[in-house]
């Protein structure tokens, strides 16, 4: 961020409130470069998890978690239901918030994944869609291996918690 927002100034960038920032020296504003929410879905069918092939970059042809970011004017449930509509034509209702990762210093910045658990109401819709080129299911412990290892993080967080119970 060159400028600053509040006053034009040229922005610094150093260390400032704990981080390294771009800052301004004129009108003293902070300019926080917060992490990006995605809603990314745990979709299971028995002992099945649902799984979409990347059709785009980063790791376009890899196998991920069904999901992405947050829309401005959109909260976290809804963010998840869309995903879920655009990139497997499927309807479903969030039944739990399972947890938090990060991936931090990609191509979109820090990102912070907040999984959520979906249920479907009708599995017969399912076809791929927006950035996905493929949907298919594994047995979740027998997963290939993944695009990103917070995806990861995110379904060992689910197996922790919510396998031995459900």
């Amino acid at each position: 961020m060159k400028y600053c927002n509040q006053c034009s100034a040229e922005n610094t960038f150093s260390y400032i409130d704990g981080n390294n920032r771009f800052h301004c020296t004129i009108c003293n504003t902070i300019h926080y470069q917060n992490p990006k929410p995605t809603a990314t879905l745990i979709i299971m069918n028995q002992n099945k998890l649902l799984l979409g092939k990347r059709d785009r970059n980063p790791a376009k042809g890899q196998w991920g978690l069904i999901g992405g970011f947050m829309e401005l004017n959109e909260n976290l449930e809804q963010a998840a239901l869309r995903e879920l509509y655009e990139e497997t034509q499927l309807r479903g209702a969030v039944k739990s918030i399972i947890g938090t990762t990060s991936h931090f210093n990609t191509i979109f910045g820090d990102v912070l994944l907040i999984g959520l658990i979906i249920e479907i109401y009708d599995w017969s819709t399912l076809k791929a869609g927006d950035d996905i080129s493929e949907a298919s299911f594994f047995d979740i412990d027998k997963l290939p291996d993944l695009a990103f290892e917070s995806h990861q993080e995110l379904i060992n967080i689910f197996k922790k918690n919510y396998t031995r119970r459900n």
